[in-house]
């Protein structure tokens, strides 16, 4: 196995778009993740471009990590996370965890580990678990209000919103300022819609950049949130149904991703018509 570590974004969404393709719904983040940075509308700290070929250089791995998040790695053959494991060790052997399926992190983390490098002394603690989620048949809530675009003059009252929605999933903080700078390209994006009742905002939802991989469309709902004071009244199932009526009409297969330990969230999605696909576990390093 052969690790590289792409410099170039262009480069590495050309050289992966067939692996992607292959398992388009596991690789979304990385893809979405890509595509925003090719384009200019997210910015990050740093980012790490992976890529893992075989004997005969076909693409066989694929792994990302923009700072200051976790490296994100989706599923391939285990020797080819073992040797990815082991390159991380040399070349970016400060990272502050990993998030994927168990059976790639197990060798991922037994390939750093056998590299001896500072960083692998670490102790892998399990963090949180994510449910991912695909639409099958979409079902519609009855639920007073209706959704639209979020508007150029809510840019702020958004922008809060995504603050706390960070807060409470216990994020790396996000400031005001930070939130502004992504909610204003969002809103002139058409990603970003609410639901309204009498005039008020009382949850929004927005969307990924939609990845197409071959002749494969992925989108990706998220985040979506609702103010403490509007919950138990249907408006986050209601937002998600009517952002994914939308990218349905885009001809896009539509996933997302939940906290495993939230029931509530869980019972809502499968309502309105998702079913589970894999559980991720994300991993820090202490």
């Amino acid at each position: 196995m052969n690790v590289e570590l792409i410099d170039s974004v262009e480069e590495f969404i050309a050289l992966t778009t067939s692996f992607r393709a292959a398992d388009p719904l596991r690789t979304n983040v990385i893809g979405s993740v890509a595509l925003a940075v090719s384009t200019g509308r997210t910015v990050y700290d740093g980012c790490h471009w992976w890529i893992v070929r075989d004997d005969d250089r076909h693409v066989v791995g694929v792994a990302m990590r923009t700072g200051p998040f976790n490296m994100v790695v989706p599923p391939m053959p285990v020797d080819a996370a073992r040797a990815l494991g082991r390159s991380v060790a040399m070349l970016d052997d400060t990272l502050p965890g990993v998030t994927g399926s168990a059976s790639v992190l197990d060798a991922l983390i037994e390939g750093y580990v056998e590299s001896q490098s500072r960083g692998s002394t670490r102790t892998p603690r399990e963090r949180r678990r994510d449910l991912l989620y695909e639409l099958e048949d979409l079902v519609t809530p009855d639920v007073e209000g209706f959704g639209r675009p979020a508007r150029a003059e809510e840019i702020v009252a958004v922008a809060m919103m995504y603050v706390e929605f960070n807060r409470e999933i216990d994020h790396p903080a996000l400031s005001l300022a930070d939130a502004l700078v992504g909610v204003n390209k969002s809103v002139g994006a058409g990603s970003i819609f609410c639901w309204e009742v009498s005039g008020a905002i009382v949850a929004i939802a927005g969307h990924a950049p939609v990845v197409t991989t071959e002749s494969t469309v992925i989108a990706r709902v998220g985040p979506v949130f609702t103010p403490a004071q509007c919950r138990r009244q249907g408006y986050g199932s209601a937002v998600t149904a009517h952002v994914t009526r939308h990218l349905l009409e885009r001809g896009a297969r539509v996933m997302l991703f939940t906290d495993a330990a939230n029931p509530t969230s869980n019972g809502i999605y499968q309502e309105i018509g998702y079913r589970l696909v894999d559980e991720l576990i994300e991993l820090e390093l202490e």
